[in-house]
């Protein structure tokens, strides 16, 4: 039982943190004076540093074999710097910054999934039992400090991000994880992921399909406010959102048992289209908080049918490896395309344009989801 109280609370902790800061990010960095062009850059270069950091750091866990302690150490470090971003103006300067906190919470999202996947499978429990738990978070971390942040200001979600990982840090006592004796070089065990046509596919379709709901954490705000919504209406709309999600992933292990994880996937990434080419018809804020829960059937499936398919078919040797890589396709390099391709429609066009690009982009990673089914099939 206390296992798995220290799993929903790191999970929980984690995702208050992301939801705080991601939510309201392109609000804040907008009334500070950035263009759409800058914004797009800016979270962008996040996401860039993504694509290095989290297989940097799924290598130094493979080879030191200290899992914990590097989960720790990144959730303190990029908290701290999180907290100089509020004096910062100057867009160069806060460019830098922001990409140095992703150095250090690129290492967050895949080693906690890869930890919270091992103890699941270990306590007989699905990783959704666990993952759920982080939707909980993010979406009361949205509402709380969205609302808060119309009385001080919207400086308050850098503090909020650094206490949300200090507590994290502190908190989080387990020991590391038994992993096999099994060793491959780096080099040749990273070709051994790549050749792997499962292994390929998932990260291709994981690139079209997860960039979008990356992006979307940015610049919902935007569109929400386009739309004739408040601050605090955000908050209101990702907290529906985001718990949404919670149910779904307590689900996942049926709904995976009953139709498969690709037919799974392709469900939950069907239902993404739909809802992006939706929110870029410009629906008022009140249709798109009644329809809360298509975040739910989409975002909270895929998370965990995703993580998990990765899981099964990456080498045993490699999993937090393959998990990294597989976090840096959808959260690093889908997130940098979606973000800074959105933001350049921002300042050409206006936030419905960055939507219906969102679901170009999800219609993309559906077709490559088939053609994943398809070879599956083939190899029986």
């Amino acid at each position: 039982m206390e296992i798995l109280l220290q799993y929903r609370f790191l999970f929980g902790s984690i995702y208050f943190a992301i939801g705080a800061l991601y939510s309201l990010l392109a609000l804040y960095l907008e009334r500070i004076g950035f263009s759409g062009t800058q914004i797009g850059l800016i979270m962008s270069s996040g996401s860039l540093m993504l694509i290095f950091s989290q297989p940097f750091w799924g290598i130094v866990c493979d080879k030191t074999r200290k899992t914990v302690l590097v989960l720790k150490v990144s959730l303190i470090a990029a908290g701290v710097l999180a907290l100089s971003l509020p004096f910062v103006r100057g867009y160069l300067l806060f460019l830098i910054l922001y990409a140095a906190v992703h150095f250090f919470q690129g290492a967050n999202a895949p080693i906690s999934d890869t930890l919270g996947i091992t103890a699941a499978n270990r306590l007989g429990l699905t990783f959704g039992d666990f993952r759920q738990y982080g939707a909980i978070g993010f979406a009361i971390a949205v509402f709380t400090v969205s609302n808060i942040s119309e009385v001080v200001g919207l400086w308050i979600i850098f503090p909020f991000y650094f206490l949300a990982y200090l507590v994290a840090a502190i908190l989080f006592r387990q020991e590391e994880p038994e992993i096999t004796d099994m060793h491959v070089p780096l080099i040749p065990g990273l070709k051994q992921l790549i050749i792997l046509p499962r292994y390929r596919l998932i990260l291709a379709a994981t690139f079209f399909i997860f960039g979008p709901v990356v992006a979307n954490n940015n610049y919902y705000g935007l569109l929400f406010e386009f739309t004739g919504g408040t601050i605090a209406g955000i908050g209101l709309a990702f907290l529906l959102f985001s718990g949404s999600e919670a149910p779904f992933m307590k689900l996942s292990g049926k709904m995976i048992a009953r139709l498969g994880l690709i037919n799974t996937m392709m469900m939950a990434t069907s239902i993404s289209a739909v809802r992006w080419f939706w929110y870029s018809t410009g629906p008022e804020p009140k249709w798109m908080l009644i329809f809360f829960v298509i975040q739910g059937l989409s975002v909270g499936l895929y998370i965990v049918s995703g993580a998990q398919f990765v899981s099964e078919n990456a080498l045993p040797h490699l999993k937090t490896t393959a998990m990294t890589l597989y976090a840096s396709a959808g959260i690093g390099m889908g997130g940098i395309f979606c973000q800074f391709t959105g933001g350049i429609l921002l300042d050409l066009y206006n936030i419905l344009a960055v939507y219906f690009f969102f679901g170009v982009s999800t219609i993309i990673g559906f077709l490559i989801l088939c053609y994943l089914r398809y070879h599956a099939r083939r190899e029986g």
